[in-house]
């Protein structure tokens, strides 16, 4: 135990294979091709083609899952450690790493949460609902919400806002900083990257989709 809290590899392999096991378990009772086919979301568009393309689509899935889940943590870990820097915190990258690592544990729980929960709280769920269905966030505010609109308020939440309490836990534990202090460092680095990478993905969703805005 002590090992998989000091050694950011072993930690990321750890959240990686979790991401992967609920990926696996969305697939193969969520997201299935009978979801999608009643839920008027068809893959190919050739009758009787719809499974061999979603078999097809689903290798791709876990590949992209893991790159984006290494890009995050490296810049997320790379904004932290260069707003420590600024700070004149000596601090290696590898520490900023392990913390943002574990961190990211964090989100484990809201995705768990969706997939027990999901077929319970729509009768007639569509993929559209899925897509916007995230436990405690402004977007449970609001019954109908434009689609440039659905990530922003998705990402306002009491997960994100603990995130960033874990963050600056973890920059107190690693630096002389006071837990104020490595907050601000969260709230002043890591928040307006969040807010900038918000806004582009708002941004292309209205351009991408222009008719669901």
């Amino acid at each position: 135990m002590n090992l998989f809290y000091k050694n950011p590899a072993i930690s990321f392999l750890v959240l990686l294979l979790l991401n992967f096991l609920l990926i696996y378990i969305t697939e193969r009772y969520i997201l299935t091709v009978d979801f999608y086919e009643s839920s008027g979301d068809i893959f190919s568009g050739i009758p009787g083609k719809d499974t061999s393309v979603y078999q097809a689509l689903q290798k791709w899935i876990y590949f992209s899952s893991a790159v984006y889940l290494i890009l995050k943590l490296g810049t997320i870990s790379l904004i932290i450690y260069t707003a420590l820097q600024f700070n004149s915190r000596e601090v290696t990258f590898r520490n900023v790493l392990k913390i943002t690592i574990l961190a990211e544990y964090l989100f484990l729980v809201p995705a768990a949460i969706k997939i027990v929960t999901f077929h319970y709280t729509f009768e007639h769920a569509t993929l559209l609902d899925w897509h916007k269905y995230y436990i405690l966030s402004a977007i449970s505010l609001f019954n109908n919400v434009p689609a440039d609109w659905a990530y922003a308020l998705q990402s306002f939440n009491a997960i994100e806002i603990g995130y960033w309490f874990l963050l600056g836990y973890g920059i107190h534990k690693i630096t002389m900083l006071s837990f104020d202090q490595s907050l601000r460092v969260v709230i002043t680095s890591y928040v307006p990257a969040l807010v900038i990478w918000i806004v582009t993905v708002s941004f292309f969703t209205l351009v991408m989709f222009p008719t669901t805005g």
